[in-house]
């Protein structure tokens, strides 16, 4: 393939708020928001023409950077119109969750194999290759989706609503800082408190609700790290970043396990393809266990360490 024809992927050189701007908070948060959105639409050729997965990932990242950002300022916003707008980036998400899901599987072919025994890989390239031909049914409807009216429409609405969001009218005089400094304190305790329940008898689903409260703190924490000498935090962007990694590839083992189950509920429990999904999931379910394990311990050493200081 000829270097014309292939589509150079789009990066960000910042996700630094300009913190030197005279205007108010809500006016900046507005117009951060508005240009991540507008970004967005650079990703959308590569994901169709669909050389590289990391075209639509870094959508979806993008998407969930926005979402995550918005919240944070909630109160700063119209609550009806959040409200709205996290819905509707939500729902613009969610048609391509099983693309990406499916490309996360693909690309961790080698590891599955490399957790049987070989006289079963037979059974298990029989599954790869269902998850291929799943995989461009995905893409071709994501690619029809995206170049539709429907899209389309739905995207410039979400513009629109970004473009015309709307700051309530009782917005403090205090600085950027203080406000600033207000609401990632606010964040930064709601993760420490949840880091405060973590023990081994945790359950999935907090381990879950921690990932959330973590990825959307470390996008604020980076958004203002211009600033972070002036901000009285104690975590930092790379703490939390590390922390929503870690959880973010317990929750995706979690995701495979739960995706094989549901297989093989499509399909017959006898044969190779099912004895080798078997093997293959009592392996993954032995190293998601001792993951657990691992994870909750270094939890427990961060909450610890972190209430001290």
């Amino acid at each position: 393939m000829h270097k014309r024809d292939t589509f150079e992927l789009p990066r960000k050189t910042s996700y630094v708020y300009p913190i030197d701007s005279k205007l108010p908070l809500a006016t900046d948060i507005r117009r951060y928001l508005k240009k991540e959105f507008a970004f967005c639409t650079q990703y959308e050729k590569g994901i169709i023409k669909d050389d590289d997965p990391e075209f639509l990932h870094q959508y979806r990242v993008t998407l969930r950077r926005i979402r995550a950002i918005l919240t944070l300022h909630h109160s700063l916003f119209n609550p009806t119109q959040v409200e709205l707008l996290n819905l509707a980036i939500k729902n613009l998400m969610q048609l391509t969750n099983l693309q990406r899901d499916l490309d996360v599987y693909l690309m961790q072919m080698e590891h599955y194999f490399s957790l049987i025994e070989h006289k079963h890989h037979l059974g298990l390239a029989r599954f790869f290759d269902d998850l291929q031909h799943q995989r461009q049914k995905t893409y071709k409807k994501n690619k029809h989706w995206l170049k539709s009216d429907e899209y389309k429409a739905a995207h410039g609405e979400i513009a629109f609503q970004l473009k015309h969001l709307l700051a309530v009218d009782n917005q403090t005089t205090s600085s950027n800082i203080t406000s600033i400094n207000r609401l990632l304190t606010q964040l930064s305790k709601k993760v420490l408190k949840l880091t405060a329940t973590i023990n081994t008898e945790t359950e999935d689903n907090q381990l879950h609700a921690l990932r959330i409260k973590c990825k959307k703190l470390r996008y604020g924490l980076e958004l203002y790290s211009s600033v972070s000498e002036q901000l009285t935090l104690t975590i930092t962007a790379k703490t939390m970043k590390s922390m929503q990694s870690k959880l973010g590839d317990f929750n995706d083992s979690a995701v495979q396990i739960d995706f094989l189950n549901h297989y093989l509920e499509q399909y017959k429990k006898a044969g190779r393809r099912a004895k080798a999904i078997n093997l293959l999931l009592h392996k993954m379910r032995e190293q998601h266990a001792n993951n657990k394990q691992q994870l909750i311990i270094e939890i427990i050493q961060f909450s610890q360490t972190t209430a001290k200081t």
